[in-house]
């Protein structure tokens, strides 16, 4: 008996393999060979696309792409790694026919060219659409927070910033005291006054660096800068850190990502629109957009119901949890823009609070001075009801929620799991690699391509892939 040995690193073939037999049939990399094929890379707008009459040959931009395509697959997405897989990986030589661009080549084609890669997710969702492999309009839209470049040492805050400018001042007034002390003791403590002056004199430096630092902040007119990328924004579900808003539209039946848009918007709230007028650019018709509360904007609401695209988003209203009446228990009539309490009292419109844009009605204080249910119906002297400015779309909206409870569900089995294998599987649970909004879409339009991929082949196969390309 003897172990298993492998070939004798001596020994050469007489009939040397084709590197074709070294990927499996079924590979994934035949599909993205076949699909970068597909494209018409010049329409798409990728530089270097029609070559010029004199000069160097550059590297095929396709070539170039299925370099990245194939990298993210495989959570490689360093310019430096990438070109050292094209040394050593079979895969990578069969993809790229043994071609081997430098680091900087490969860096410089994700840099250059941030809208074609943007392009290319809507032409792949375009090709799903002609297969029929995307037959609805139902998208389940959400958001995820992923890490920028800069490090949180790069952030500027407002609030830290003023702290830092106290303890500085009181830190100056305590060496400057010192100063004072030993030119009264003069010649008791030798060296000392020379060290107090240099740690002073630090301070003062540091202090000049904070002031100007908020002069920054002021001058953008924020609470919070990344100073080595504006762009960015400190995220709270970071830890702090800058970040980017990952905003996409799942369709339910196929749980492909038919629209994405990156934001540095701390929070879901003004995304609704924007998102679901993706969606339906993408599916070619109004959409039914599911979203979570984050997205319950009475304003998005209404925009988007104005343009036929229906919506399933979870109530996020407050409710009177001080036990007094709700205002549900308050009518309505549009056409005086009046309430009635339960009592018929009347509750005119007083005011509008543009930051909620809510609108506050309120009854007459001699009205409810003598209304037997005041004790339970408001602690203050008069009682007063808000309506929002887009009532009509939010109460349309939660209709629909009571009708069909069952899309929360639908909207957390299809939204969430894209979500896992991008940030997880294909992004390696590392920080982005670009700076800049551009540099952040670029690298995710890179990642939502190769999630869209998989997930056809999971479905479909590799045999179906490369017939429906290549026919």
């Amino acid at each position: 008996m003897h172990h298993k040995r492998g070939q004798d690193r001596q020994q050469t073939n007489l009939l040397p393999e084709s590197l074709d037999d070294f990927v499996a049939p079924d590979s994934l990399v035949r599909v993205i060979d076949v699909w970068v094929g597909h494209l018409d890379m010049a329409q798409l707008g990728f530089g270097h696309a029609q070559l010029k009459a004199r000069g160097a040959p550059p590297y095929d931009p396709a070539d170039l792409l299925k370099l990245y395509l194939w990298g993210y697959l495989n959570a490689v997405r360093s310019s430096r790694s990438l070109e050292k897989e094209t040394h050593r990986n079979t895969e990578c030589m069969w993809l790229l026919g043994r071609l081997t661009p430098d680091h900087k080549t490969i860096a410089q084609f994700r840099r250059n060219n941030m809208q074609a890669l943007v392009a290319m997710c809507a032409c792949f969702v375009e090709f799903a659409r002609e297969q029929g492999l995307i037959g609805g309009r139902t998208v389940a839209i959400d958001g995820s927070k992923l890490r920028a470049v800069s490090s949180r040492k790069a952030v500027l805050s407002k609030k830290k910033l003023i702290e830092r400018a106290r303890k500085n001042a009181q830190q100056i007034a305590q060496y400057m005291a010192m100063l004072d002390e030993q030119d009264e003791n003069e010649g008791s403590q030798e060296g000392r006054p020379q060290q107090v002056k240099a740690a002073l004199q630090r301070l003062q430096a540091e202090g000049v660096q904070i002031e100007q630092q908020l002069q920054q902040l002021q001058e953008a007119g924020v609470e919070t800068l990344v100073q080595t990328e504006p762009d960015a924004q400190a995220m709270k579900s970071l830890q702090s850190a800058p970040g980017y808003n990952l905003q996409t539209a799942v369709e339910v039946d196929s749980h492909l990502i038919v629209h994405h848009e990156v934001t540095a918007a701390a929070n879901d709230l003004h995304q609704l629109q924007p998102m679901a007028e993706g969606a339906s650019r993408a599916l070619g018709g109004p959409c039914t957009a599911v979203a979570d509360a984050g997205y319950a904007n009475g304003a998005m609401l209404a925009a988007v119901q104005q343009q036929g695209i229906s919506t399933y988003v979870a109530d996020n209203r407050g409710v009177n949890n001080k036990g007094l009446m709700d205002r549900s228990a308050f009518s309505y009539d549009a056409r005086q823009d009046c309430y009635t309490c339960p009592q018929g009292n009347t509750l005119r419109r007083r005011r509008v609070l543009p930051l909620t844009q809510q609108i506050v009605y309120q009854a007459k204080r001699e009205d409810c001075g003598a209304c037997p249910m005041k004790a339970g119906c408001t602690a203050a002297p008069q009682r007063s009801v808000t309506r929002h400015l887009h009532e009509a779309a939010l109460q349309a909206n939660s209709q629909r929620m009571r009708q069909q409870p069952q899309m929360m569900k639908v909207r957390r089995c299809v939204a969430e799991h894209p979500f896992a294998d991008l940030k997880h599987q294909i992004l390696g649970n590392a920080r982005l690699l670009m700076r800049g909004m551009a540099g952040a879409t670029a690298e995710l339009s890179i990642a939502v391509q190769v999630y869209n991929l998989k997930r056809v082949f999971n479905l479909k196969g590799a045999a179906w892939m490369r017939e429906a390309l290549q026919g």
